[in-house]
């Protein structure tokens, strides 16, 4: 188990929902964070300083 952090976002590009929580991997940590985005704008996970993905709205400033 590792740590991981997911952070919903907004369509300006605000932390709207964050969590913690260890994960087995990055493809657990990825289906917790599709399950916490729903259908909002966008969610990134990170292990640590490593961006894992991101998953909906593309990164736009």
């Amino acid at each position: 188990m590792s740590p991981y952090r997911i952070y919903v976002l907004t369509p300006q590009e605000r932390i709207s929902d964050a969590q913690e929580a260890d994960y087995a991997d990055d493809q657990a940590a990825l289906e917790a964070a599709q399950a916490l985005k729903g259908d909002r704008f966008a969610a990134e996970v990170w292990s640590g300083e490593r961006l894992v993905r991101r998953i909906g709205g593309e990164f736009s400033l």
